[in-house]
């Protein structure tokens, strides 16, 4: 209950600062909630405890994010050390998490974080250009900004060059210092995450699709813990798609879901099932493996996509008409 609570309260603060979004109701995802607005496409999991987020999850993430050129980011209240604080940014395996009355800041009242939790304590990332120029300007020098601040002479230099993130004590000193903030702000909105793009077929049937995939000239990217099975990629443009032995309500639900990712992140889809007729789901193509055999090239496989869907809306157009 309370996951199901802290999912619609993320999802109204991203709705609030106008944001599309759309909800994965799927529990072991790698995301819940994926949001975009003009240049910002955010891939979020929302969890109690930011530890329960695996290590196979966040690779998934990172995989999408990389894709799609998107952030990732893990909306919780607690770690196993406790509670997480309000306008710190936490990490777990490489990407940012935070509560969600700091996304509220970040998004409805433009306060970016500058704190990040470590083990250890709290620190933060110094302008180290400022801080230099700061110095000179009130004519210190490094040895007795050092000594005023409590640190050693290398640690400032690091300070100075980038190279060291200091301790929230640390910042606070040197902000009354010079009576102006130093500390660089956290932009979850723009973080990049690396990615291993690279990854294995779970089942025979998938292997078969991908390597007919790949013979229509596309990138395959595996996804293990999403709606979909895989990214099918091509230069301009990323395909959800997902491998079913045949139709069955957990290929529909399914299909559901990623009919709504799509509308989010302006993408295509398709379901490619081993025992088929071809139909539509909720905007979503299904089509029998027997139909890849028969496409030639990418162009093909999206006009194949494009003429179902169109299908679809003259049949309802139909219906509509015979009321």
């Amino acid at each position: 209950m309370e996951r199901e609570k802290l999912i619609k309260t993320v999802s109204a603060i991203f709705r609030a600062a106008g944001f599309k979004t759309a909800h994965i109701e799927l529990r072991e995802s790698c995301f819940d909630i994926v949001a975009g607005r003009l240049f910002f496409l955010l891939f979020v999991k929302v969890v109690g405890n930011i530890d329960t987020v695996s290590e196979e999850q966040a690779s998934d993430l990172k995989r999408l994010s990389k894709v799609f050129g998107a952030s990732p980011l893990i909306v919780g209240l607690r770690t196993k050390g406790g509670e997480l604080e309000e306008g710190v940014v936490y990490e777990r395996f490489g990407i940012n998490a935070l509560r969600p009355e700091t996304l509220y800041q970040v998004l409805l009242e433009g306060e970016l974080p500058v704190i990040f939790a470590e083990r250890g304590g709290f620190y933060v990332r110094i302008n180290g250009e400022l801080l230099r120029a700061l110095r000179e300007k009130h004519g210190y020098s490094i040895n007795e900004l050092a000594q005023l601040l409590g640190i050693s002479r290398k640690s400032l230099q690091n300070y100075e060059k980038g190279e060291q993130a200091a301790s929230l004590d640390v910042a606070i000193r040197m902000e009354e210092i010079f009576d102006e903030a130093i500390a660089e702000p956290i932009d979850i909105l723009r973080a990049r995450v690396e990615a291993n793009l690279s990854s294995e077929p779970e089942t025979p049937l998938e292997r078969e699709i991908f390597e007919k995939l790949k013979k229509l000239g596309m990138g395959v990217v595996k996804i293990k813990r999403a709606p979909f099975n895989a990214l099918s990629r091509e230069e301009e443009f990323t395909i959800l798609t997902g491998i079913d032995e045949r139709k069955t309500k957990s290929t529909v639900k399914r299909a559901e879901m990623v009919a709504e990712v799509g509308k989010v992140i302006d993408s295509e889809s398709f379901f490619v099932l081993e025992r088929a007729r071809a139909e539509v789901v909720s905007e979503v193509p299904l089509i029998p493996k027997e139909s890849l055999n028969t496409i030639r090239d990418v162009d093909e496989l999206i006009g194949m996509i494009e003429e179902l869907k169109k299908s679809l809306k003259q049949a309802v157009a139909r219906d509509l008409s015979r009321r």
